[in-house]
């Protein structure tokens, strides 16, 4: 079995000799000679496509690089790039329907990315031909989009065609329940079973980010299943895996429903890895004003923790419940957001509790089943002291969605909080054996599960696993687990850190341990192993 997340272009179908070539004749031609911005356009986005900076083809680089703006320049505040972006679509559409235009590439650049693409295309074409312009989907702003294509079938005489084709329909049927992606319904991709296309091409058919896609192979003892997840906006392939069982005829479904559950695991939800290879290429400097983008700002959030993110998530998230208040998911998110500032000491509203509270019942009303907004509501619970209906309110949103290990690690963190130790140890193992790429405070969960045990070194190895430099749960969680080791010496430099730079939350350590967590016993344990270790709560 093997697994590989690093990025791997796609070999194209034309050489780079061949694109610039295109680009000179385009170039070159009365049309675009007449226009130096939108040469300068074509000529920079092709020519670091063709260098693999795909990922660099952003508003800004484009408007600092291709037209000459100043280092200071603002993409949200000027929309220049945009308008030109659409003057160079029509002109190059205007170029290609010439009648006298000989070629066999054509350079398009698709309505919602400023990556390239080039297609093959007619080396001539008569003169009375009526030039049809395809239709190409918007990509959707509102949240990340998802196409699965149908499997291809490499087995001896094209056997168990149904295993196969039970890969589209089964990954489409499951990630249809993850509310942070939108897929596309099976039936729309089947066409590309024979009939296969560029990735990119494909992607803006659909108006799709990711595509996945797969292939089954067997021998007479083994069958094989390839599984890949491509960027459509640049052609690549961000993740792939094979999986490979003993083939038994009698078991194919199950190992069917094993490969699309595990698949569905690591990708989806809201700690996979779809949502966070995109996060990566978020804009630290900026932010922007739809769900989209706030939504990502959110997980960017709860990936680097720091006051400064927290900030820029807050303001990111209330802009897009002003543009829309009906945005569930949003309300839910902001709600989870005022109470993390309250516990982290980070600047909240009044009453943060309530507040999180009427956001996430306005939630629940707009959308009942909304996974974020029900999450939330057994978190508050939580804070409201009420570990029944807490643990309730959880369980039930388990149920929303069994697949998402995303889920299913974030409610057992919750449950730890609620005092549920045995249920949040058994939901956090399977969470992190699933997808290993969680939000620090899973780690967290774990160590409360093993304190409360009294299991003070596996407690301290799961605080070493805590990665963030803003909280002060970290080096709490080192200097109290530290202490009731006996390792006093080697717990210093984090009393340190708290006794300087988290002085007034350690004068208020109780009630703000005691807020969130439901066990007293687990509280006083832990001030009691931060006293050990030195740290100043007066």
């Amino acid at each position: 079995m093997s697994n590989s997340q690093t990025e791997k272009k796609v070999i194209p179908k034309h050489s780079k000799k061949e694109v610039l070539r295109e680009l000179d004749s385009i170039l070159s031609s009365d049309m675009f000679s007449r226009s130096s911005v939108l040469s300068n356009f074509l000529k920079f986005i092709v020519e670091e496509t063709l260098e693999g900076n795909t990922e660099g083809l952003k508003e800004y680089t484009i408007a600092v690089n291709a037209l000459g703006k100043p280092e200071d320049f603002n993409p949200q505040i000027d929309a220049i790039v945009r308008i030109h972006a659409g003057r160079l679509r029509r002109l190059l559409n205007e170029y290609y329907t010439k009648p006298e235009t000989i070629s066999t590439i054509k350079i398009e650049v698709i309505k919602g990315t400023y990556v390239p693409v080039f297609r093959t295309y007619p080396i001539s074409k008569p003169k009375t031909e009526i030039k049809t312009v395809r239709n190409t989907k918007v990509f959707t702003r509102s949240k990340l989009t998802l196409a699965v294509i149908p499997f291809r079938n490499l087995c001896p005489d094209n056997d168990y065609k149904f295993f196969v084709d039970g890969f589209g329909e089964e990954l489409t049927r499951l990630f249809s329940t993850f509310e942070d992606i939108a897929v596309i319904a099976h039936h729309s991709t089947r066409k590309y079973a024979t009939n296969p296309e560029d990735i990119r091409v494909i992607g803006s058919d659909l108006g799709v980010h990711y595509i996945i896609s797969g292939s089954v192979k067997r021998s007479s003892e083994k069958i094989w299943v390839n599984v890949e997840l491509l960027k459509t906006m640049n052609g690549m392939q961000v993740w792939s895996k094979t999986y490979n069982y003993p083939l038994n005829i009698d078991n194919l479904i199950n190992i069917q429903d094993q490969i699309v559950e595990n698949v569905c695991s690591v990708l989806g939800g809201y700690y996979g890895f779809i949502i966070h290879e995109n996060s990566r290429f978020i804009e630290p400097l900026a932010s922007n004003l739809n769900s989209f983008d706030a939504a990502f700002w959110n997980y960017y959030f709860h990936m680097n923790y720091s006051e400064d993110t927290y900030l820029k998530t807050r303001k990111a998230l209330e802009n897009a419940i002003s543009h829309d208040p009906n945005y569930a998911t949003g309300l839910a998110m902001l709600a989870e957001l005022y109470v993390l500032a309250h516990s982290l000491g980070y600047p909240t509203v009044e009453d943060p509790v309530q507040t999180s509270f009427k956001l996430t019942k306005k939630a629940l009303k707009i959308d009942p089943r909304c996974q974020h907004a029900n999450h939330e509501y057994g978190w508050l619970q939580v804070y409201l002291q009420n570990k029944e209906e807490a643990v309730k309110a959880l369980e039930y949103t388990l149920t929303l969605n069994p697949y998402s290990v995303s889920l299913m690690g974030g409610v057992g963190f919750n449950l730890a909080c609620a005092g549920e130790f045995a249920r949040a140890e058994v939901l956090l193992t399977q969470s992190l054996t699933l997808n290993p790429h969680c939000p620090w405070w899973f780690y967290f969960g774990f160590f409360l599960v093993y304190y409360q045990k009294g299991n003070y070194q596996k407690a301290l190895e799961y605080a070493n696993k805590i990665e963030t430099v803003d909280v002060f749960v970290k080096p709490l969680t080192n200097a109290s687990a530290k202490a009731q080791l006996g390792l006093i010496k080697e717990a210093q430099e984090d009393v340190k850190i708290l006794n300087e730079e988290f002085s007034e939350t350690m004068k208020n350590l109780y009630p703000t341990l005691d807020a969130f967590l439901l066990d007293k016993s687990l509280v006083k344990n832990i001030i009691q192993g931060a006293k050990k270790a030195g740290v100043n709560l007066d």
